[in-house]
């Protein structure tokens, strides 16, 4: 899986660039784009190098990368909640994520990590755990784990088609440590 956060170009030095990524400045090579890039250009980014060109209404419309504003509104609850019990800095948060949220935690973490910067969370690991989808069968009153899917179209157990999903669509923050 490749991951790539979107990133606006604020200054060119021959075949490197100097990126802003939600307030962050970091500096990634330009030499794989295939046209020349302009200060104002919005690149896709992994592992530091600009890899593609993308228009400001993809990167505002958010299909990009989803996960980057749920990164930006977990910063917010934490940073908020951080001042409020009087603590400067964030060491750790723990999210519980179910399969079946459409969030990919692997791109989570990586906008995330692009997003703490100039906050208290800065030096913060994101903790992500996991959730399968889980149910309830009507037919036969058990409940089940479908441990490998996000999608459930039958009970695991009896094959019915009538069910109801209890679990896997969790999307919770569920710990931070601050000091």
């Amino acid at each position: 899986m490749c991951l790539a956060v979107p990133s606006k170009i604020v200054e060119i030095n021959n075949l490197m660039a100097t990126i802003d990524v939600f307030g962050a400045r970091r500096e990634v090579s330009v030499m794989l784009l295939p046209d020349e890039p302009k200060v104002g250009d919005f690149v896709l980014v992994h592992a530091g190098f600009a890899i593609q060109k993308i228009d400001k209404e993809t990167v505002d419309s958010g299909v990009v990368m989803h996960e980057a504003s749920i990164a930006l509104s977990i910063l917010d609850i934490v940073t908020a909640k951080c001042g409020e019990e009087g603590c400067a800095t964030i060491d750790s948060i723990t999210v519980q994520i179910g399969k079946a949220a459409g969030i990919l935690p692997d791109s989570l973490v990586f906008a995330f990590d692009a997003a703490k910067e100039s906050t208290p969370a800065k030096n913060a690991t994101l903790i992500v755990q996991t959730i399968p989808v889980g149910g309830q069968c009507h037919a036969c009153k058990r409940d089940f784990e479908a441990n490998d899917d996000p999608y459930v179209f039958s009970c695991p157990l009896c094959g019915s088609p009538s069910f109801e999903i209890t679990k896997g669509r969790e999307m919770d923050i569920i710990e931070m440590e601050m000091s």
